[in-house]
């Protein structure tokens, strides 16, 4: 997780084309923006973890009425990689990791 702290997490649903971006620091918070349902920009923040001996993240927002925990496999990636991953929902969703914030 730490070569995320000072960098962009970006994502994309396959489900819905939504794109979204979290910025993760190293006090086990994080900061999401994305696209609302309706279609409006919805900016919030959160608490990850990590479980499984590191293997997976799980992400809980800090919204009115929030989801539960979204865990997702973990793997190491450097800046400029991407890869595809799917959580324990079975949503599927492109990421990438792009430097700064």
């Amino acid at each position: 997780m730490a070569n995320t702290y000072a960098n962009t997490v970006t994502t994309k649903s396959a489900k819905t084309g939504a794109s979204g971006t979290l910025l993760f620091n190293a006090d086990g918070s994080y900061s999401a923006s994305t696209t609302g349902p309706d279609g409006k920009p919805l900016a919030y923040q959160g608490k990850w973890m990590l479980k499984d001996g590191g293997a997976t993240i799980c992400l809980s927002p800090t919204l009115p009425n929030p989801p539960p925990p979204s865990c997702s496999p973990l793997t190491t990636h450097a800046v400029g990689e991407s890869w595809t991953v799917t959580n324990d929902e079975g949503e599927s969703f492109a990421v990438s990791l792009t430097a700064g914030r």
